[in-house]
């Protein structure tokens, strides 16, 4: 079953077609749950429910956003979903979230963690 992106509909609210996105970035994470978490610390955010399949690199490609950040689980999965991505993203800058070691993915990260997910954001 092909599954859009989660959070689409959302995001598409907040977005000026003619301007681009508010932020002109996006964070790209595997699950729904890592989204809303992202959402709820004032990010805007899309989730894969995967690895990312051809309708949801379609979707992201017609996006109107210049910067993706990758921020999929810190797993082999994760780690697949960023290859998927990098290889499918045409024409965007692409950053990723390098998280430490003892955190797997947004879900075990503190709030004041999500707060300052820049911190670990990489090229």
């Amino acid at each position: 079953v092909e599954k859009p992106l989660y959070g689409l509909y959302e995001l598409t609210s907040v977005i000026d077609y003619r301007r681009g996105h508010p932020k002109n970035h996006l964070y790209i994470t595997e699950s729904m749950i890592d989204c809303l978490l992202l959402w709820q610390a004032g990010y805007y955010a899309v989730a894969l429910n995967g690895t990312g399949s051809k309708l949801q690199f379609e979707q992201l490609n017609k996006l109107p956003v210049r910067h993706y950040i990758l921020a999929t689980d810190n797993d082999e999965a994760g780690k697949r979903a960023r290859e998927k991505l990098r290889k499918n993203l045409k024409g965007k800058l692409i950053t990723e979230i390098d998280f430490p070691i003892t955190r797997k993915d947004i879900g075990e990260c503190t709030q004041e963690e999500i707060q300052h997910i820049k911190q670990w954001e990489v090229f």
